[in-house]
């Protein structure tokens, strides 16, 4: 069978293309404004202990997000 991994089940240095945002429409939105779009490719670059924000580099730009917005982001290899 095929699992689904999230962004934040990544392992640092890993890079990802975005399959689907599983969240409400108002959190979907702030998410895709942000560039965290299907079809995009982003790279894990740390995470923070404790379930803390994770920072990721999307295209040319690292941004950091939280924990709670990152496990809805469904990505594959």
């Amino acid at each position: 069978y095929y699992f689904m991994l999230t962004l934040y089940d990544l392992n640092i240095n890993t890079s990802a293309i975005i399959a689907s945002l599983d969240s409400s429409s108002q959190v979907r939105h702030r998410l895709c404004e942000l560039g965290l779009l299907p079809g995009s490719s982003v790279r894990l670059v740390s995470k923070t202990p404790f379930g803390g924000p994770i920072q990721i580099k999307l295209n040319h730009s690292y941004l950091a997000i939280r924990k709670e917005d990152a496990i809805l982001i469904k990505v594959k290899h």
